[in-house]
This record gives structure tokens, sequence and C-alpha cells, in this order.
């Protein structure tokens, strides 16, 4: 398969979005949505081609980062993929900010409507949204986390329960 440099790929076995920098036969050097990068065979990675037209989430609550996962459980849900989000197109040093920004919201919402638990989605990838997000809910009296791996939602997320006793807005 024929790849060019700026190109949108994926890579098997992994998650995240990736775009060529280099190619140097048989590798090539990919970027990451971070601006991280790695040099990948060229065997291993696979063209992203866009979806014309719109998705609609039927999943989607009044609030538009809030959703609740219906049948399996009521636990409000939100997921900070870029594409989940709607900023994909964002420069790769403003998206992590935004991602926290989406997710302090959330967690503000959260505690307003006095939910008591609630799941954030950041994905498996390098870790770097995981490792944010927990620092984050490290800061705050009245939280506690681990990971959501057993939930239905699968892994790459983080379960939060709130005690409304002690917790503040972020």
């Amino acid at each position: 398969m024929l790849f060019k440099v700026g190109e949108s790929v994926s890579l098997l076995q992994e998650t995240g979005f990736y775009s060529i920098v280099q190619i140097n036969e048989p590798f090539a050097i990919v970027q990451d949505e971070f601006g991280f990068e790695y040099q990948v065979k060229l065997a291993s990675l696979i063209k992203r081609i866009p979806v014309s037209g719109s998705v609609v989430n039927k999943e989607l609550s009044q609030a538009p980062i809030a959703s609740k996962k219906q049948g399996v459980s009521s636990i409000p849900t939100l997921d900070l993929h870029a594409t989940a989000l709607g900023i994909d197109g964002m420069p790769t040093n403003e998206l992590l900010e935004k991602k926290l920004s989406h997710c302090r919201m959330f967690l503000n919402q959260c505690i307003e409507k006095r939910h008591a638990k609630v799941l954030i989605i950041h994905g498996v990838g390098e870790g770097v949204l995981k490792t944010a997000v927990r620092q984050l809910l490290q800061s705050k009296a009245g939280i506690s986390f681990h990971d959501g791996n057993y939930s239905a939602r699968g892994v790459g997320s983080t379960l939060v329960e709130i005690r409304m006793s002690e917790v503040s807005k972020f």
C-alpha cells in the first residue's frame, strides 16, 4: 500500500490518530494527536478515510457532554475522545487543556445533580490523558476513583465516586 507524507493513518493493535511525518522504507515516522512521534513499520499502517455526512449519537442527554448509557447502567458518562467532543481539528498543544476543561464542566454538572458515581472515558493510548484526569481528581477532597475496566464500556475509563458531603466544585 502506498502512503504519502501528511496522510492520516491508524496503527494496527493501537488506538489513536496518527499522521505520517516521514517515510523511509520499510518504516515510517508518524505523529500522534498529542504531537509524539514514533517509528513504525509501514505494514502496520492503515489509511484513515474520512466519512462524509453527520453522526448522530442517540445516547446524548440534555447536556451536550454528559450522556447516560441506557439499559446497562444509569451512571453519567463523559467520553473525552476528540471526535466525541467535536474538537478533532484542534491543535495538539491545546487539545489536552480543552479535554480537561470539558472534564471539569462535566464533573461540576454531576456534582450539581448529586450523582454519586460517574464514568470518564479517556482511552488507553499512552496514558497522558488518563494521568492528567487523575491528577485533576486527586486535587479534590470528596473524590475517589479507580479503573473502570470492569464496566460495560470496557477498558480505558476511570470510575469516579463523589462524596457529596465533602466535595466542592472544580
